[in-house]
């Protein structure tokens, strides 16, 4: 793995640590927050500064050390967190994303030196002092830690090795003698006003080196608050020919100021668990956790007593301190724990991240797998075997494989609501519009690849929602609301697809407006007759806005359009619930994989269609008095006392030879997200089998009442219906366009 792979593993920490983050502020925000949150809130920053200092990313590595100095005060209860102290954090973390954006390459890193004149402001309590030149950004108001190591730019660790090697060493007049014997050190205070100094003794594990610990790192921040290295014992350094560049072999003393308190070291370490052993002060130090062969050559004088390294205070001489100690005495003469057997070993990290683009290969790979099997069916089915139990089996663990391929890519979909807050504080700051935020299901999870493209529309649909949705807070107190608004998210699973909804609590849509609008802009005609639902679609139209103005937000027709266009190329569809006074919903149905589905197979005249199995809800061949009529065209199908309309999928197809009457047919009732239960009427239905879902934009073009192609067991490509233009256009819900009547798939079939 070279360094661009590392550091790519680094920004995807960042993500992880700003979600984090900005999830703990929330929580500070709703007040429902407690010192473990903001724990984790410092965590995020402080694991984000060491990785920029790692990676020589400066401008990110002062920020994020000014951001995290606040952090420290308000943790440690000398900083109280107030409401506007919170409001300041939130903008300080999303701030912190655009660092990152930054030395991601992304542009150039923002100007950050206003906030943090407020951040160093709030802790001082003060009125902002005036903003530090860009040269002193690094500089923070730690008293405990040295100006030298705190100004120093980071670099790469492989460029100062030779001086790292000096720091860890100890200072250069330092011996190592194994037949003197060791004093235990000690520590004197300074003087009768300050705190002690007090000591830490770092013992990284055998094997840390395999789980990617850097144990410089830790020394680095180490240094950073102040510490000395006092000893490294480098007896269990074993000969050139036995060295294993991921075992551990030296274990370091250093000494603190006693301002710092042990907590802050402990946080160095919060991420590391078993790789690494701390002892503090007088605690019996762990013994090095080293192989067999590794093992230090006990000293040739075993009557001497085997000690603890001496260690001066800070005010005396250098050359009374011993830096370069020798080995502490046997654990079991400090009564620490004998080294681990294997069994007791840590345990290696659990997770593996892995490349998209191999994920991807694997999908694809699945899916020539399911298509391959498939067609040995259809090949063994037409050569006239009887059912072969191996067969079987291949289905079943075919169907394993791609279930647990696909889990691969699921993520929650909290990583796009966990952005909503900072769009809403912008949003706030331009129309003055504060609007509160409900979230639900978003532990809900679904494919990466409908993740990453839910963002854009998801980010439309909101700001149309603040600035023509939500009143102004003046307007909402007229009308009887609270001033601030409320902005609901909406996440489940259901009949194998993800409904999101978006809503408000605003005034909804104006339909007299719309239509008006849209009869001006030509959309439809003067003496058109629209029902509620083909108005609210009117806003999709391209061009569309009744906006008065045009503004950064909103107004230029584009965006909605866009949207419809963004879930429709995602396989999904958006329906719009709006009621005047009240607010508006826009839900969104969306697959939950856009790869592989289960569907049913279905004859319609001299054409074979595949029905995805997630609309499906039985199939059934109705008696004449099941069926009824309806004006002078339509039928409908009694279902146990329930009246639904048939659709005939050979109309729509404009197969040859398909059959005419539902009683001679078979009826697949099915259910939609906007239009409730509809009856397809078909020829019979042939299989039900998993099938891979092939985008016919890529080969043909958009068709509407498709929702993407497949390739059937005999060779043959089949498409996949839209179930839900489908019902909707037979229920004359659709607006006008030639697409929309029957033989809509007649070009394609």
């Amino acid at each position: 793995m070279n360094d661009d792979d590392i550091q790519q593993i680094f920004f995807v920490e960042c993500d992880e640590a700003l979600e984090a983050t900005e999830a703990g502020l929330d929580a500070c925000k709703a007040g429902t927050h407690d010192d473990e949150t903001i724990n984790a809130i410092f965590r995020g920053v402080h694991s984000i500064k060491g990785g920029a200092g790692a990676f020589g990313h400066e401008a990110l590595q002062a920020y994020t050390h000014c951001f995290e100095n606040l952090l420290g005060d308000i943790r440690e209860g000398k900083v109280e967190l107030e409401s506007q102290l919170v409001d300041l954090l939130l903008l300080a973390n999303d701030l912190l994303r655009d660092h990152v954006e930054a030395a991601r390459g992304a542009g150039d890193a923002p100007d950050d030196a206003e906030l943090m004149q407020q951040l160093e402001a709030a802790r001082a309590g003060a009125a902002p002092p005036p903003a530090p030149a860009p040269a002193a950004a690094n500089e923070a108001d730690t008293p405990a830690v040295p100006q030298s190591a705190e100004s120093a730019p980071a670099t790469d660790p492989l460029d100062d090795l030779d001086a790292l090697l000096d720091e860890l060493a100890g200072p250069e007049d330092a011996g190592t003698s194994d037949s003197e014997p060791e004093a235990k050190p000690t520590c004197e205070p300074q003087s009768e006003s300050e705190p002690e100094p007090w000591l830490v003794h770092i013992t990284p594990r055998a094997g840390g080196m395999a789980n990617g610990s850097e144990p410089i790192l830790w020394l680095r921040d180490i240094v950073d608050l102040g510490g000395q290295c006092l000893a490294c014992d480098t007896q269990g350094v074993p000969p050139i020919d036995r060295l294993d560049p991921e075992q551990a072999y030296l274990r370091w003393t250093y000494q603190l100021p006693g301002t710092v308190e042990r907590a802050e070291v402990e946080e160095i370490f919060d991420f590391v668990g078993e790789d690494c052993a701390l002892a503090f002060d007088d605690e019996a130090i762990p013994a090095l956790d080293l192989p067999a062969e590794s093992e230090p050559v006990p000293s040739p004088s075993p009557a001497q007593p085997s000690a603890q390294p001496s260690v001066q205070p800070q005010t005396s001489a250098p050359q009374n301190a011993s830096p370069l100690a020798s080995s502490p005495a046997p654990a079991s003469a400090q009564g620490a724990s004998p080294t681990p057997s294997p069994s007791q070993a840590p345990q290696t990290s659990q997770s593996v991240r892995i490349d998209l683009k191999k994920l991807d290969k694997l999908i694809d790979g699945v899916g020539e797998l399911v298509i391959a099997q498939a067609m040995l069916t259809q090949r063994i089915e037409n050569e006239g075997f009887a059912h072969i139990e191996e067969l079987a089996m291949l289905d079943t663990l075919v169907r394993d494989i791609q279930e647990h391929a696909m889990a691969f890519r699921a993520q929650p979909i909290s990583s796009v609501f966990g952005r909503v807050p900072r769009l809403l504080r912008e949003l706030a700051g331009n129309t003055g519009k504060h609007v509160k935020l409900e979230v639900t299901g978003e532990t809900t999870e679904l494919d990466k690849t409908v993740i990453e493209r839910l963002s854009e529309p998801m980010t439309h649909l909101i700001r149309n929602a603040v600035d023509h949705g939500i009143e102004t807070p003046a307007d909402r107190t007229a009308a009887g609301k609270e001033a601030e608004g409320t902005l609901t998210l909406a996440a489940e699973q259901k009949a194998g697809r993800i409904v999101i909804q978006i809503s408000d609590d605003g005034r909804g849509i104006d339909r007299e407006k719309v239509l008006a609008k849209a009869i001006k802009n030509g959309l439809v005609a003067e003496d058109a007759e629209l029902s509620d639902d083909e108005v609210n679609q009117l806003v999709f139209a391209p061009g569309f806005s009744t906006a008065a103005t045009v503004s950064n937000i909103s107004g230029r027709g584009v965006g909605m359009d866009v949207v419809r266009q963004n879930v429709k190329d995602l396989g999904g569809r958006i329906t719009i619930d709006s009621k005047p006074g009240e607010g508006t919903t826009f839900t969104l149905a969306l697959p939950l994989t856009l790869a592989i589905s289960d569907g049913m197979i279905v004859q319609v005249g001299d054409q074979s269609l595949v029905i995805p199995l997630a609309h499906v809800i039985e199939s059934l061949r109705p008696g004449r008095d099941d069926i009824k009529g309806l004006g002078t065209s339509r039928q409908m199908l009694n279902v146990r006392g329930a009246f639904v309309p048939v659709v005939s999928l050979g109309a729509m197809t404009g197969a040859q030879g398909m059959v005419s009457e539902p009683c001679k047919g078979v009826l697949v009732l099915v259910e939609t997200e906007s239009h409730g239960r509809a009856a397809l009427m078909v020829d019979a239905i042939t299989d039900q089998r998993q099938f891979v879902i092939k985008s016919l934009d890529a080969h043909y073009r958009s068709v509407d009442s498709v929702a993407g192609a497949t390739i059937l067991g005999n060779g043959k490509v089949a498409l996949i219906v839209d179930v839900d233009f489908l019902v909707q256009s037979a229920s004359g819900a659709a607006i006008g366009s030639a697409a929309h009547a029957p033989g809509v798939l007649e070009d394609v079939a």
